[in-house]
């Protein structure tokens, strides 16, 4: 008896040093979360852009990615690169627009961009509005853009520029050129070139790695060589413009004192449209290549926008988990020297280490949550578009995390499958309530992600201490089966269970949450409120929602508070 005694003494520490654990995972998880919701917001931009509509307000726009990918092209092989240039600045301007309205998003800006065939106002096709800025609705003065990926840029210039030109019905609107089209070719080729042969250096003081190095200079010497040739277009599109301006004045000096005023005229007004195409030439963003990419493999480059920006908000998360949990690993490790169990000497390894942790968590949690986030957003399941709100996304890693060491354990022998559910029970209910205590946590403390780990970490705690009180009583007879069946049997009803607790979830919470949510809103009133009201109306207030949460306090009056402070009786928590 002693025996056993003791193991469930060690049972019942190491199950609470895992709630431990994880009430700090659901701390530093919750920390992140506007993170994980504006940059998760970030991706669903993309994925909208892909699909071409948007589930959240039922919208279906003109074009997107994949519909565009799959537009004819030329059988003729002399057509067909041609045709995938033309079908990529589609891609083009769809691409460069989820960007845009994702970047918006991140800094926290209002204003958005929408493709003029996206709006009733310019209707599809427009001759010469591609893209608008718009804020509330409303379009920006000044904001029109034509996006072209032309093959000779000067040319596309000379056409807006001059008098006659046949693209001349741009003027006065913002020209959006490829990248290597708008730094100029040869500065970008030699960019490229000087890219290549810092990655032949790194390679080179790698063993083994001499022929990858020597193969990465001979194309860093071709780029050169090319950039010597591309002499049309070599200066940046805005140098181009500005001198074609003092050529044009040039000549019209000339014009003017050979007494030819009517074409010194002409020369000047295209002096002028020179230099007016100076300030309004700007990148697109994307280089043509990069364009004819999104027209080629459409899903593909979407999965890469939405792995760069979940990697900043990996980085945001980072920051915050190192912070939280090196805060932490201080007052715990500080805690223990002062208790005589460790050296002052020996902790600033052990801080170093969980704050390493701690961040890496961080890094892991906001990246997945953000890219679940976007998902999410844009799910066509109206359900699940509702979760994307809701802390769900940002707790997701952390718990895959937790149940993962549970169900670790149990393969491994070391917990039977009722102290397995009993765990899956516990950790399930305490990540939950830390999402809904989260959002509580926010409000009465209103700063930047502090409020919400607090409650967090606040609400999973009181979730496991009221669950392991309800599971005190209903431990029954253990049953000892073959491992291996174990296995098999809960393998082969693992779908079946998903899909009923599925069906349990949506149910409880189309019943239980707008209770919920009434009995939250009530509760903060009482508290909040200006009128004079005793003591007890709120203690009451406060127990009511204790019991809704199913605990019941250990107090129920002020009268029942004050003589429990006049006697020796232990604080039961």
């Amino acid at each position: 008896m002693a025996a056993n005694k003791t193991g469930t003494t060690g049972e019942k520490d190491e199950s609470q040093q895992e709630i431990r654990r994880d009430a700090i995972r659901a701390a530093e998880g919750l920390a992140f979360h506007e993170t994980v919701q504006r940059f998760g917001s970030a991706n669903a931009e993309y994925i909208k852009g892909y699909r071409g509509v948007d589930h959240e307000t039922g919208k279906r726009f003109a074009k997107g990615l994949a519909g565009i990918a799959k537009h004819k092209v030329s059988d003729d092989p002399r057509w067909t690169a041609r045709n995938i240039k033309q079908q990529a600045g589609y891609s083009a301007e769809v691409a460069t627009t989820s960007r845009d309205n994702a970047e918006a998003i991140i800094s926290k800006s209002n204003v958005r961009t929408s493709r003029s065939d996206d709006l009733p106002e310019y209707g599809k096709n427009h001759n010469v509005v591609d893209r608008v800025k718009l804020v509330d609705g409303n379009i920006v003065d000044g904001s029109q853009a034509q996006m072209k990926f032309v093959g000779d840029r000067n040319q596309l210039l000379e056409d807006i520029a001059r008098e006659d030109g046949k693209f001349s019905r741009y003027r006065g609107t913002k020209i959006e050129l490829p990248r290597e089209q708008f730094e100029g070719n040869r500065a970008y080729v030699l960019e490229e070139a000087k890219k290549l042969k810092e990655q032949a250096e790194k390679l080179s003081k790698k063993s083994g790695k001499a022929d990858q190095a020597n193969k990465l200079r001979i194309e860093a010497a071709k780029l050169e060589e090319r950039a010597k040739a591309e002499n049309f277009q070599a200066e940046p599109a805005t140098d181009y413009c500005r001198r074609k301006a003092h050529q044009r004045r040039y000549n019209a000096e000339k014009a003017e004192a050979k007494g030819n005023s009517d074409a010194a005229t002409k020369l000047r007004r295209e002096a002028d449209n020179y230099d007016e195409l100076a300030e309004q030439v700007s990148d697109s963003g994307l280089t043509t290549e990069e364009a004819i990419f999104y027209r080629e493999r459409p899903g593909s480059a979407t999965f890469m926008d939405i792995g760069r920006t979940s990697h900043r908000a990996g980085i945001q998360g980072a920051k915050y988990g190192a912070i939280i949990g090196g805060s932490i690993s201080i007052l715990v490790n500080c805690l223990a020297v002062a208790q005589g169990e460790k050296e002052a000497s020996d902790i600033f390894s052990d801080i170093a280490t969980d704050t390493i942790k701690a961040g890496a968590l961080g890094y892991g949690g906001a990246f997945a949550g953000s890219a679940i986030k976007g998902g999410m957003q844009q799910s066509g399941n109206p359900f699940v578009r509702q979760l994307a709100g809701t802390s769900a996304p940002t707790l997701a890693l952390n718990i895959c995390l937790s149940l993962g060491s549970s169900v670790q354990r149990f393969v491994t022998g070391e917990i039977n499958e009722e102290q397995l559910l009993t765990e899956v029970g516990e950790k399930g209910a305490g990540m939950l309530s830390s999402g809904m205590m989260a959002a509580v946590g926010q409000v009465a403390i209103p700063v930047p992600f502090a409020g919400a780990a607090i409650g967090g970490l606040i609400g999973y705690m009181l979730s496991s201490m009221f669950y392991q009180s309800a599971l005190d009583a209903a431990h029954g007879a253990q049953i000892s089966r073959e491992r291996l069946l174990q296995v098999r049997a809960i393998e082969a009803a693992a779908r079946d269970r998903i899909d009923f607790e599925k069906e349990q979830l949506e149910e409880f919470v189309s019943r239980e949450i707008p209770q919920l949510r009434l009995e939250t809103k009530s509760l903060l009133s009482t508290i909040g409120s200006t009128n004079k009201k005793s003591l007890d109306e709120m203690c009451n207030s406060i127990n009511h929602y204790a019991e809704l949460l199913g605990k019941k306090l250990q107090f129920q009056s002020i009268d029942e508070f004050e003589l429990f402070m006049s006697t020796d009786d232990p604080l039961a928590l």
